[in-house]
């Protein structure tokens, strides 16, 4: 086989190889033996060639080498396309990761996720995330109660038993008001009748919670507690003040009644003596019968309230005297 024959024949291969005909390795193949097949040949000892023959020599290797410059160039394009597609793919994934990541730190956990579909669970994550936190509400739960994350069921158990409780509290506030002693209670009469105008409305409107049931469940529980607060208030008031009291009030009666028998002296000097005469006994005499009558009067639980009594008697008997005498004098 000659050089043309060669040529022409690995023109055609490489023509099959670049219209995709044949594989890159069916070419290399083919291009391989048909090289061989020209070395096998005799060598020809004339140096002298003809030009045609010099000229399709050396335009061989530009047919040869072509394709491997043109394979090396495709190569090198497709290399480079692989390692943008190959980046942008970890460019990707990486997003997808810091929001999916993102995503997962910004939602609470769902009870029972097996039973919300896609669509479900992306709406409570929306929600959740436009709603405000439930902190910032437990915090502002002055009953210490949690109330804003309580069921409406059991929010309707805790107002059932809350209003049961304050009810119970009322009626204990009225049994202590009503055992308190009456002189303490005249001290703080006034004082109580403004406690029951203002204090439970001033001290439980509470505020901070998410839903009227809620409101209502506070109210309840604030005013149970301000009711047995003061009554126990009144009690431990009582306690730590009525002797003094007493006392003041001790000192108040022995003046009056002391008040009281310089008035019926008063009053029995002014009537004629005749009538005096008539009256069977002197104001001394009058006076010694009053204190041995208010003596023997009951004594109280302490001598505090039985000074208080033979105060009162003294004093009831003096009026009572004074009254029969102005009737002398007519």
């Amino acid at each position: 086989m000659d050089k043309s024959s060669i040529t022409e024949e690995l023109e055609a291969l490489f023509n099959l190889f670049e219209k995709g005909a044949i594989t890159k390795e069916e070419y290399e193949a083919q291009k391989a033996l048909l090289l061989s097949n020209k070395e096998q040949q005799p060598i020809n000892t004339n140096t002298s060639l003809p030009e045609s023959v010099e000229s399709q020599d050396e335009s061989i290797p530009v047919f040869i080498e072509q394709p491997a410059q043109v394979q090396n160039q495709q190569s090198h394009s497709n290399s480079v396309k692989i390692i943008l597609i190959i980046m942008i793919g970890i460019i990707i994934l990486v997003a997808m990761f810091f929001i999916f990541f993102s995503n997962r730190v910004n939602t609470p956990p769902v009870n029972d996720p097996n039973t919300l579909s896609a669509s479900m669970a992306s709406s409570v994550i929306t929600v959740n995330a436009q709603q405000p936190s439930d902190t910032t509400e437990a915090d502002t739960d002055e009953t210490g109660l949690n109330l804003n994350k309580k069921t409406p069921e059991e929010l309707n158990k805790l107002l059932i038993k809350f209003q049961q409780e304050r009810a119970n509290a009322v009626a204990n506030l009225r049994s202590v008001w009503a055992s308190l002693d009456p002189d303490f209670k005249a001290t703080v009469q006034q004082e109580q009748k403004d406690w029951d105008n203002t204090a439970l409305a001033a001290n439980c409107s509470l505020s901070g919670y998410s839903t009227p049931l809620a409101q209502q469940v506070a109210n309840q529980y604030c005013e149970t507690m301000m009711l047995n607060s003061r009554a126990q208030s009144l009690l431990d008031e009582q306690a730590s003040s009525l002797a003094d009291i007493k006392q003041e009030k001790t000192a108040q009666m022995d003046k009056m009644a002391t008040d009281a028998l310089k008035r019926v002296n008063l009053t029995w000097s002014t009537i004629p003596e005749d009538i005096q005469q008539n009256l069977n006994q002197t104001f001394e005499q009058w006076s010694d019968e009053v204190n041995q009558y208010c003596l023997s009067r009951p004594t109280a639980q302490n001598l505090t309230e039985t000074q208080i009594n033979y105060d009162n008697c003294v004093i009831k008997k003096s009026e009572s005297k004074i009254k029969e005498l102005n009737g002398y004098k007519i």
